[in-house]
């Protein structure tokens, strides 16, 4: 059984312990985890198995801060790489209370940019278990392209959450 990478961005709070705990669920002998900023692109190629875990920046954070990235600087790196064979995943953390209009909207981005690779994406989620008015993240079948996590306003739902989405994905990944 080969391991599945977990490849989390930003380092540090919610995206970070929330991919620590995936990883435990899953197995830490089954997956390892890696910050997108230390990933080279000889990284990617040595698994089969993908998942993507991020978030999306609001203002609090536009405000505050200079925010970096890094998933751009991700994507440069692997941009010849073809995904066709690989089986990819997301987790897209975000906020539905200061922004239901746009929840986990940078899971869509994330969605976008692999599918350009020719990733098979796997464990879309019923956007119907969620409070939120619009987000990108959402197809026209009613699923977000991955799992959505709201560690602010729902922290009580994250592990059921997560341990449903590993059920979900358990036969295609090989948990």
């Amino acid at each position: 059984m080969s391991k599945t990478a977990l490849f989390y961005s930003p380092e540090g709070g919610n995206v970070n312990r929330v991919a620590n705990k995936l990883g435990e669920m899953i197995g830490n002998d089954k997956v390892d985890i890696i910050p997108v900023k230390e990933v080279e692109k000889g990284d990617i190629q040595k698994y089969n198995k993908i998942i993507l875990v991020g978030s999306t920046v609001g203002a609090d954070h536009w405000n505050n801060e200079i925010v970096v990235d890094e998933w751009t600087e991700f994507f440069t790196k692997i941009m010849e790489i073809s995904f066709e064979k690989k089986k990819v995943a997301i987790v897209g953390l975000g906020n539905c209370v200061l922004y239901p209009s746009h929840f986990v909207d940078g899971m869509a981005d994330l969605y976008e940019r692999i599918t350009k690779q020719n990733a098979k994406i796997l464990g879309f989620v019923d956007a119907k278990d969620y409070d939120f008015t619009d987000s990108e993240a959402v197809n026209d079948d009613g699923f977000f392209c991955g799992l959505p996590i709201d560690e602010d306003n729902e922290a009580e739902l994250t592990t059921e959450r997560l341990e449903k989405w590993i059920f979900i994905l358990k036969s295609d990944f090989e948990f």
